[in-house]
C-alpha cells in the first residue's frame, strides 16, 4: 500500500516537472512580444530578435533600447524560476531505475539539484543590474548540468542503455560544450545567442524525456 502512494506521489511530480516545463516554453515565448527592443548589438533594434537576443535579455529590466522592460522580465523570470523549481522535483525523483544505479542516482541527485538552483539564481539576478551574479548563476547552472550530463552518458553506456535519453544526452553535451567554450573565450555575436537556444531548447526536451522516465519507472521497475 504505502509503495503505491509512493509510486502515484513520484508520478505526481513528474507531472508537475512536465507542466513546469511547457509553462517555460509558453511564457518565455510570451514575454518575447513584450521586450521593449534593442541587443547587445544594436541598441535601435525594435522588440526581440530571436538569433540575436539572448534569453536573458527578457529578464532585464531595462532593455538594451533604454526602455522599462517590466512586463517581459516579470514574465520571464517568474516562468525561468518555475523552471529551477522543475528541475529540482526531477532530481529528487529519480530512482534507480533511471540508471540502475544506485551511487550515480545520488550524484547526479545533488549535482542536479545544484542544477537547478543555479537556474533559480539566474531568475533572482536581472543581467542588467546583478551582472556578475547573474553570471555566476549561469556558470553554476551549466557545469553542473555539463557534469550531470557526462554521468548519466557513462552510467548509460556502462549498462547498455542506449535509448533516447543518451541520445538527446550527447547532443546537448555536445551543444553545451561549445556554449562554455564561447563564455571562455569571451566571444559575443549572435552566434553565442543562437548556441544559448539551442542548448536552452534541448534541454527543455532533454527534461521532458527525464520526466517522462520518472512518470512511467514504475513500470519499469517492474521489468527489472
Amino acid at each position: 500500500m504505502n509503495n503505491r502512494i509512493m509510486q502515484n506521489r513520484t508520478k505526481m511530480f513528474g507531472i508537475i516537472a512536465v507542466i513546469g516545463l511547457v509553462q517555460f516554453l509558453l511564457f518565455s515565448t510570451i514575454a518575447m512580444f513584450f521586450y521593449s527592443g534593442g541587443t547587445s548589438w544594436n541598441k535601435l533594434a525594435e522588440g526581440y530578435t530571436f538569433w540575436h537576443n539572448v534569453m536573458s535579455d527578457l529578464g532585464r529590466t531595462v532593455s538594451y533600447s533604454g526602455l522599462s522592460n517590466t512586463i517581459s522580465s516579470k514574465i520571464f523570470n517568474s516562468s525561468l524560476m518555475i523552471f529551477g523549481i522543475s528541475i529540482i522535483i526531477i532530481y529528487l525523483n529519480m530512482s534507480k531505475s533511471f540508471l540502475l544505479s544506485k551511487n550515480f542516482v545520488s550524484i547526479i541527485k545533488i549535482i542536479g539539484i545544484i542544477s537547478g538552483l543555479g537556474m533559480i539564481g539566474v531568475a533572482l539576478t536581472p543581467d542588467d543590474i546583478l551582472s556578475d551574479e547573474h553570471m555566476l548563476a549561469v556558470w553554476i547552472w551549466i557545469l553542473s548540468l555539463t557534469t550531470v550530463l557526462i554521468l548519466l552518458i557513462v552510467s548509460k553506456v556502462i549498462h547498455q542503455i542506449y535509448d533516447s535519453i543518451l541520445y538527446v544526452s550527447a547532443i546537448l553535451l555536445f551543444a553545451v560544450l561549445i556554449h562554455i567554450g564561447q563564455g571562455l573565450l569571451d566571444m559575443w555575436s549572435p552566434t553565442v545567442a543562437t548556441t544559448q537556444k539551442v542548448v536552452v531548447y534541448l534541454n527543455v526536451l532533454w527534461y521532458l524525456l527525464i520526466s517522462n522516465n520518472i512518470i512511467n519507472q514504475n513500470k519499469q521497475l517492474k521489468k527489472i
